[in-house]
């Protein structure tokens, strides 16, 4: 008599481990060899692209015999969890527009659903893995929306040429803003609601806050976040050196060109206050430059900038 030997059921988590596992090591290596900034739009791509693969699974099912299932599953929810979690650890968990929130939200849906199918049998199992396939490409479909609507940069300023750069070259998570008097440090470290005096400094350096802007120390010592909720923005400052620096939390609302051109010599700086410029680094509010024979920016000073 022959014994039949039966494989064990296969445990999603392990599975799974191993793609969680494996997006770790391909981030840390993108983001070791630049920054994390820099490598976020190549862990989409890398984990759409994953994604699309491992959805190759339905083909088993529906049109191809060859090969053990349950090996196409075991990839399937390796890969699958793969670029899933690359697309998780490209957001930060922190979604900004809607097409980021939809992303990231049908991320985590087909996560759950994928562990959920492995987890359930019968009617309730074929429920679930019909919304799971549904999902799918559906998920695609809005990376693809998410990494156009991020992307499409030319009605504003093209990436052409010697501007063909990450984004975070010129997007950074903390602009420098303006500095200010170390004496308001008082202010800052009251907490609470902003001070009208320290307001009041805000608006000088063209930068308005409503009155019920608050400010904490969250975020360490010599440095406090200042969270404006009615305009849905927040600052830093912190300090530096005899000055207390401004910056702008926005990662992608707020630019600047100071990365790549130098404007830190007394003449420009002497230039700007002369005009009561004191915030610079949206150059374009300002300055006209000239790519490809279109104009870009308004022309408010009385030069033109071109790099």
């Amino acid at each position: 008599m022959t014994r039949r030997l039966i494989s064990p059921p296969m445990n999603p988590f392990f599975q799974i481990a191993h793609g969680v596992i494996g997006a770790i090591l391909i981030s840390l290596f993108f983001i070791l060899r630049s920054s994390f900034g820099e490598a976020r739009h190549t862990l989409s791509i890398i984990g759409a692209i994953i994604i699309l693969i491992a959805s190759g699974y339905i083909l088993r099912t529906r049109l191809i015999r060859w090969g053990s299932r349950q090996v196409w599953l075991k990839y399937h929810q390796r890969f699958a969890s793969l670029g899933l979690s690359l697309v998780l650890i490209h957001s930060a968990a922190q979604p900004i527009a809607w097409h980021s929130w939809l992303a990231f939200t049908l991320a985590l849906l087909n996560l759950g659903t994928g562990i959920a199918v492995s987890l359930t049998a019968h009617r309730t199992r074929r429920i679930l893995l019909r919304c799971h396939l549904a999902l799918a490409p559906v998920l695609l479909l809005t990376v693809l929306l998410h990494g156009r609507e991020k992307l499409d940069h030319d009605q504003f300023f093209p990436l052409t040429e010697v501007h063909d750069v990450p984004c975070v070259k010129c997007h950074t998570s903390e602009a420098l803003l303006f500095s200010i008097d170390p004496r308001f440090q008082s202010d800052l470290d009251s907490g609470g609601i902003v001070s009208e005096d320290l307001q009041w400094e805000f608006n000088l350096h063209g930068t308005s806050l409503s009155q019920r802007t608050t400010i904490s120390t969250e975020k360490g010592d010599n440095r406090w976040l200042i969270t404006d909720e009615k305009n849905e923005e927040e600052y830093t400052a912190e300090k530096a050196g005899d000055r207390l620096n401004v910056h702008a939390d926005a990662v992608y609302e707020a630019y600047t060109c100071l990365t790549c051109h130098v404007h830190n010599t007394p003449e420009i700086q002497f230039d700007h206050a002369s005009h009561g410029v004191k915030s610079y680094n949206a150059c374009l509010n300002c300055h006209q430059t000239v790519i490809g024979g279109t104009k870009y920016g308004n022309r408010k000073a009385n030069w033109e900038y071109n790099p």
